[in-house]
């Protein structure tokens, strides 16, 4: 097996092992205690937290192994957001569409007030949006990710998730 097909086997294994997690996240959510106690709220608002938290994880493993590393300075988590709807010919295609990026963008602003603030200031009314979005955003992640892993196994071309004219690792 050539190196380049280890690196491809080992990096989707990595990947498929968080999107579990994550899945595992979401069965977590649908038995989240759904009141307006500040109990309640800390719950759900974890799980939020930890949903942009378990994609990032995946971003940061993508642009070590595929884009040369993770972006640098204080705005690195939206530059690697940013970067993971963008198309890199002769590298990859993209990992995420860029309207999924685009609601991650607003999980990625909660967690940033989740883990700056205290949980008594949680605030139903601004939890519900992602709430509402939050199985479908799991959902078309996990598929958009795992486009990408069938793409770096020589399985699939993600003509939804890329595109671009990135060939595949070789093998």
């Amino acid at each position: 097996m050539r190196p380049e097909e280890m690196l491809a086997r080992r990096l989707s294994s990595e990947i498929d092992a968080e999107l579990q997690g994550l899945e595992n996240l979401g069965r977590e959510f649908s038995q989240a205690p759904a009141g307006r106690d500040t109990f309640s709220l800390r719950a759900r608002a974890s799980i939020l937290h930890d949903l942009y938290t378990g994609a990032e994880r995946i971003f940061v493993r993508l642009a070590e192994e595929l884009n040369g590393g993770v972006p640098r300075g204080e705005h690195w988590p939206r530059q690697l957001l940013d970067d993971m709807a963008l198309d890199l010919p002769g590298i990859r295609p993209r990992v995420i569409s860029p309207e999924l990026a685009t609601t991650l963008a607003q999980f990625l602003r909660f967690r940033h007030v989740f883990r700056n603030n205290y949980g008594y200031v949680l605030d139903a009314e601004r939890l519900q949006p992602l709430e509402q979005v939050f199985d479908h955003v799991l959902a078309q992640l996990a598929a958009e990710v795992r486009e990408l892993c069938a793409w770096m196994l020589g399985q699939a071309r993600p003509e939804g998730a890329g595109g671009s004219a990135a060939d595949p690792p070789a093998e």
